[in-house]
């Protein structure tokens, strides 16, 4: 047994709840509900419910009561409740209560529950070998501790089995075995054209409309010219022959970027297919070394008019920026389009039709090669899965080779021949009544990804001696990559050593390794941090939001956040840089928002910070994340302390009270009061006091970052409530002063600055920081709340880990090591 394997069963050990002095196991009747009567009910109980908890409707154990059972026994753990005030039980009915939850919880089987509609649409895609996004068509997915892996917010409804069927008959109706191709794509080879434009009239034999605007570059291609805020032309294809609405669109581009001057940004394409945007991406290619853009979309999700189909490239530029030798077209002047922030900053001013296009101040995006195919069906399987069945034919033994192959990928395990036996019988009946092999296969392909064994994630304890390696599989790769398990993983089930710790470690150091765990750490920090509100970027000067020009540095403060995040855990690095470093993640539009120079490009990369930048590193500092605490309206103080209570310090407070009134400063008692005094008013009130004295003082450690999460220095001597293009905003009224950043954390530690509050988290609150974070892993990996057995093994993770300043990768290879993912 290695060292760190004995610290943890030592920890474990000691966190266990002592054996009982009484042989008499404890029951509900006996010890539970007088325990609760006597103890609790008083708070808890049909007269008054603290913290939104009530007991006297508890009866017996059951499972959907399973969160509220833990939260008993860690505050009898804790020693927190009863309050102090109040008579106290012994220590013995104290051990027989958590012993109690400790057996009825121990009790419960493995977590079984249904694909996300991320996932559902991942495992399509793997088992189609098509590159559709499927997940917007299906209904949304409840949450369960602000995660959509909840085994109990992923029950099946009416309606998500309806989506499934109409999402699952259109994928399978874009495959064909037999059959060949519909029809050929239509191509222009641009870069080898005399005269691109010319070229682009040679589809008009076959109905395309081409509304062209570029400049043609014989041997390149043809130039896009970049369109600014509020300009609306684009290269449009219109295929008119397209009115069915049925069946896949893919379209491929062959692009690459044209920058005639230096300091020059990096061109944008945005893809616009039927009136949906499909992508938006940095153009980084080179003429020689170009990129090969492939999209395939349903045509039933897109508008189809009844003049066909548009298909829409825009080279969109969404950043300011200046060249020398050439006046820069400042559009900060009264009743213009102005910048967000008032940098006075847009874009190089010169005569687009006298100045061509090598000597433009502008980047433009060469457009080599266009192929586009309205009635895409794809050849099964595809020819990268190397699949060898031989020559195939209109025969039993094929249908029996591709069926099983489909099967097994499906449902991403080996699949016995007893389980084929009814899919080959419903084939059989198919061509019985006159289907052809391709038709009759894909109705039954489509039965085969409708049942559980596709749709659901199996228990690593599944009694199944098959189903539960390669259910562990799954829970690896679903977690990790957000996809099913690749043919390694896959391999390894079969074998069945995936529970061999070093293997296991092994293949979470290769899938961290993969840029798919993008498909991880980018859902996984979104919902854990609740960056999925908007982020609002406004122009104090004409008080709007800039929807259409924000949008690149919107998503890049996303990504700041997650891809930070995501290094942290694959580089191992400390805990303790989620809340304080000295570097962060920035491009182009977050080097000019946060006033950093000499950064090209969309392209995140590590930025050491200035010794004097007062924001620091870690994630308390995104602009991302304050701007998006600010988006509800005025009450800044109190949504950023409760969410930082929540989400950093994993001390959630409960729910406001409903009787609670809005606090609002325009009101006549409220006027010229500050800020901590307009809060004092709610910690007054004796429905909001207990919460109100944690949260509000926390907040305003946050209070140097305004609406767009950039920082400030100064505020105003009070606030008055407003509106922000329909959202409520709080105006600064009166003389300016000094930012009132002076406050307390949860449990009395006092801090006037940012910094000295990250400080005091790191010295203080290190381990509150971690023991949230593995409660979020688990609830993330297994779709279930942490239970006492579960925050049993967190603990003693935790103090394996932390001598070494809780090294990321190597706690969530502990998390994934555990009973909470092997046996649960």
């Amino acid at each position: 047994m290695t060292s760190a394997a004995r610290c943890l069963a030592l920890a474990l050990a000691l966190t266990a709840t002592p054996a009982l002095a009484d042989d008499a196991a404890p029951s509900f009747a006996k010890d539970i509900q007088p325990f609760l009567k006597q103890h609790c009910l008083s708070c808890h109980g049909p007269d008054k419910q603290a913290f939104g908890m009530r007991f006297d409707h508890l009866e017996r154990y059951r499972g959907q009561d399973g969160p509220l059972w833990t939260k008993v026994y860690e505050a009898l753990a804790a020693g927190s409740m009863p309050p102090k005030a109040r008579p106290q039980p012994a220590d013995a009915e104290r051990r027989r209560v958590q012993a109690w939850i400790e057996t009825e919880q121990r009790a419960g089987g493995g977590a079984i529950r249904r694909l996300n509609r991320r996932e559902f649409s991942a495992a399509l895609q793997d088992v189609t070998g098509l590159a559709v996004d499927y997940a917007h068509a299906l209904p949304g997915d409840g949450r369960l501790g602000g995660f959509d892996t909840g085994a109990d917010a992923l029950q099946d409804a009416a309606d998500s089995v309806e989506q499934a069927m109409k999402i699952t008959r259109r994928a399978v109706d874009a495959l064909r075995f037999l059959d060949p191709a519909p029809g050929k794509p239509l191509t222009l080879n641009l870069r080898d054209a005399a005269d691109p434009r010319k070229a682009l009239d040679a589809w008009k034999a076959e109905g395309v409309v081409v509304r062209a605007r570029g400049f043609p570059q014989p041997g390149q291609g043809l130039l896009l010219e970049p369109r600014w805020v509020g300009e609306r032309d684009a290269l449009t294809f219109n295929l008119p022959a397209v009115t069915a609405a049925r069946g896949v669109l893919r379209v491929k581009l062959v692009v690459s970027a044209y920058k005639p001057l230096p300091k020059l940004p990096n061109p944008h394409l945005w893809v616009d297919l039927g009136g949906k945007d499909i992508d938006f991406r940095e153009i980084t290619g080179t003429l020689d070394k170009p990129e090969e853009l492939v999209y395939e979309v349903q045509l039933d999700d897109l508008a189809i008019g009844g003049r066909g189909l548009n298909i829409n490239l825009v080279n969109r530029v969404e950043i300011p920026y200046a060249v020398a030798g050439f006046p820069n077209e400042d559009l900060t002047k009264p009743d213009e389009v102005m910048i967000p922030g008032g940098t006075g900053l847009f874009r190089p001013q010169f005569d687009r039709q006298k100045t061509p296009p090598a000597k433009q101040p502008a980047p433009l995006i060469l457009l080599q090669r266009v192929e586009i195919e309205p009635d895409y069906v794809a050849a099964w399987p595809p020819a990268s899965w190397q699949a060898n069945l031989g020559r195939l034919g209109d025969n039993p033994e094929s249908a029996q080779q591709l069926l099983q192959l489909w099967i097994e990928r499906a449902w991403r395990r080996p699949v016995a021949d007893a389980e084929q036996e009814r899919f080959r019988a419903l084939y059989r009946k198919l061509r019985a009544q006159g289907m052809s092999f391709d038709e009759a296969l894909r109705a039954v392909f489509q039965s085969v990804v409708l049942a559980g064994g596709f749709r659901y994630l199996p228990s690593p304890v599944d009694p199944h001696a098959v189903i539960a390696p390669h259910a562990l599989a799954s829970r690896l790769s679903f977690m990790l990559w957000g996809a099913p398990p690749d043919a390694e993983l896959r391999r390894l089930a079969a074998a069945g050593k995936l529970r061999d710790s070093a293997v296991l470690d092994a293949q979470v150091d290769r899938l961290l390794a993969d840029p798919r765990c993008e498909q991880f750490f980018r859902p996984f920090v979104l919902q854990w941090l609740e960056m999925e509100q908007p982020i609002t970027i406004a122009s104090s000067h004409i008080r709007k939001q800039d929807f259409r020009w924000a949008r690149y540095l919107k998503e890049s403060m996303r990504h700041e956040t997650t891809g930070y995040v995501a290094r942290l855990f694959v580089e191992n690095r400390p805990a303790r840089e989620l809340i304080a470093s000295d570097w962060t993640l920035m491009n182009d539009a977050l080097a000019l928002h946060y006033g950093y120079e000499d950064i090209d490009g969309g392209r995140l990369r590590p930025v050491a910070l200035r010794a004097n930048d007062p924001r620091g590193g870690g994630i308390l500092g995104h602009a991302g994340i304050q701007s998006m605490l600010t988006w509800m309206g005025g009450n800044w103080v109190i949504y950023r302390g409760a969410w930082a209570m929540r989400h950093i310090l994993d001390d959630p407070p409960p729910p406001p009270p409903l009787e609670v009134p809005e606090l609002n400063p325009s009101e006549a008692a409220n006027r010229g009061k500050s800020f901590k005094e307009l809060l004092k008013l709610h910690q007054e009130d004796s429905n909001c006091t207990v919460c109100h004295r944690k949260m509000d003082p926390l907040g305003f450690a946050f209070q140097n970052f305004d609406i767009s999460g950039r920082w400030r220095d100064v505020e105003h001597e009070h606030y008055a409530m407003s509106d922000l293009d329909g959202k409520i905003a709080w105006t600064g009224v009166g003389a300016t002063r000094p930012v009132d950043t002076v406050g307390r954390l949860p449990r009395g530690e006092e801090f006037k600055t940012f910094a000295e509050c990250k400080q005091l988290i790191v010295k203080h609150y290190q381990a509150d920081v971690v023991r949230g974070l593995l409660k979020n892993l688990v609830v993330y990996a297994t779709g279930r709340l942490p239970d006492v057995h579960d925050l049993a093994e967190m603990r003693a993770i935790m103090q394996a880990h932390e001598p070494k300043g809780y090294p990321l990768r190597d706690v969530l290879k502990a998390v994934l090591r555990s009973k909470a993912i092997l046996e649960r």
